[in-house]
């Protein structure tokens, strides 16, 4: 079942980082690497939030996609073990952290993630977006446009800029 968008586009991504998160889930490493030294306004150093708001988004919409609305917490630790046993048990997924950040893309307000960095958040969502996509089943290029303009439109709706494509 396709993600549907509360405005349809026609278009894909009109960000710099829907357009790379794009690549990236469509496995286009080569477009991804010459997307990569866009991202954070070009810079190497510092950081951006406008864009990390995308990525937040979208693994707001695959996660609850995946979950539904009424989940297991248990559903959700074996999620995260298998996402672990996927990123060889990377410190970067951190059990406690991982499901703090799931459950709060669920939109459990009883979740405490002020220990967990804006960088780990980041590195955590687009690990989760990945593994929950996959885990979903094929989807076509059109389902993930659809998934990342909407993540775009309600990074955009909730204040954040992100940068637009060229």
């Amino acid at each position: 079942m396709p993600f549907r968008s509360r405005s349809v586009s026609r278009g894909g991504p009109r960000t710099y980082v829907g357009q790379s998160l794009r690549a990236a889930l469509l496995r286009q490493t080569e477009l991804r690497d010459r997307l990569h030294p866009k991202l954070n306004g070009g810079r190497e150093t510092g950081w951006n939030a406008d864009e990390p708001a995308v990525v937040e988004a979208a693994c707001e919409l695959a996660v609850g996609r995946f979950f539904g609305t009424s989940y297991d917490v248990r559903a959700i630790t074996a999620f995260v073990a298998e996402l672990r046993e996927a990123t060889a048990n990377d410190p970067t997924h951190d059990r406690l952290k991982t499901e703090a950040v799931i459950r709060l893309a669920l939109g459990d307000q009883d979740v405490d993630t002020a220990g967990i960095t804006a960088g780990q958040k980041l590195r955590i969502r687009g690990a989760v977006l990945t593994l929950a996509l996959g885990k979903l089943g094929r989807l076509s290029e059109a389902d993930v446009d659809q998934l990342i303009t909407e993540a775009e439109k309600i990074a955009i709706e909730r204040g954040w800029n992100p940068p637009l494509a060229d």
